[in-house]
């Protein structure tokens, strides 16, 4: 806690980086991993690896619309409905931006986080939210009785869980892939958000709510990405005191130690398979990379 103190972090910026969302499936560690492995085979050509991983996350930006923005439909305009942006040809930055964006969505299998999560929004009138972050989050439920009631809490404890494997056991590096992304990402990134979103005959967002969402969301990813990059235990002290204001978020009052107690619950529920989505989302869009090319 006190180095994150001295790099100058503000704790209660960290905890809206970690806050839970039903409607969240991988958090940014798993988005800039899957990225990384699959990029090699549907953009061989990709060669702008910072805008291509800052892509794979951007999609979230929507989540981070505070008021007086507006954005009503954020979540099905940036995970279901524009799965690829249109950039231009020359501009080799936003196509790099752009792929890393389609291989976030959740309505097709090209997505990570159809894999991750299931489909099911506002945007379908159907649902199957069965993805391996909601099937877990059940389970701990169940095996933690300070959850129940709180599904957001376990939602947390999963999502954190999974990057912290990958960066135990896959990536030791994964942090700081992450915080480059966010802290060297082009502005031309968000021109090309703009061009998109902006001004859309129906639903979209203003340029003022955009700009306001991409810096808060760009900031706590910068904040999340440190967390990721601190080693034992104290990733996990800082951790536990951040669970503890997000749990507050929620009304609810928990200590530090149960926090820990909970991520280590997490940890041993999904240590065994945890890479078993991971490794179908990595496949899935491998397998259904030619429609990556394509505006659904």
């Amino acid at each position: 806690m006190k180095r994150l103190l001295k790099l100058g972090i503000p704790l209660l910026v960290m905890i809206a980086a970690l806050g839970p969302s039903l409607s969240q499936a991988f958090n940014s560690g798993a988005h800039v991993y899957i990225a990384e492995q699959v990029a090699p085979k549907v953009f061989p050509f990709t060669f702008d690896k910072t805008d291509l991983y800052y892509g794979s996350i951007a999609p979230d930006i929507s989540s981070y619309v505070t008021s007086p923005g507006i954005w009503a439909n954020g979540f099905c305009e940036t995970h279901y409905g524009f799965t690829k942006l249109t950039y231009p040809w020359w501009n080799l930055i936003q196509k790099a931006f752009a792929q890393g964006w389609q291989i976030h969505n959740e309505r097709y299998p090209w997505g990570a986080d159809y894999w991750a999560h299931g489909t099911c929004s506002v945007c379908q009138t159907t649902c199957n939210y069965d993805g391996y972050v909601n099937q877990k989050a059940s389970v701990l439920i169940q095996a933690v009785p300070l959850l129940v009631g709180h599904p957001e809490l376990a939602h947390f404890a999963i999502e954190v869980v999974i990057d912290l494997l990958l960066v135990d056991n896959k990536d030791h590096t994964l942090g700081e892939k992450l915080l480059g992304a966010a802290l060297f990402r082009s502005p031309e990134d968000l021109k090309l958000l703009t061009n998109t979103f902006v001004g859309l005959p129906r639903g979209g967002t203003t340029l003022a709510t955009l700009s306001s969402a991409e810096s808060t969301f760009r900031n706590l990813v910068i904040n999340y990405a440190t967390a990721l990059t601190l080693p034992e235990p104290l990733r996990m002290g800082v951790l536990g005191q951040l669970g503890v204001q997000v749990a507050q978020g929620m009304g609810v009052t928990i200590e530090s130690d149960d926090v820990q107690m909970i991520l280590q619950a997490a940890l041993g529920l999904c240590k065994n398979d945890y890479y078993q989505p991971i490794q179908e989302a990595i496949n899935g869009i491998i397998t259904n990379k030619s429609n990556l090319l394509i505006s659904p």
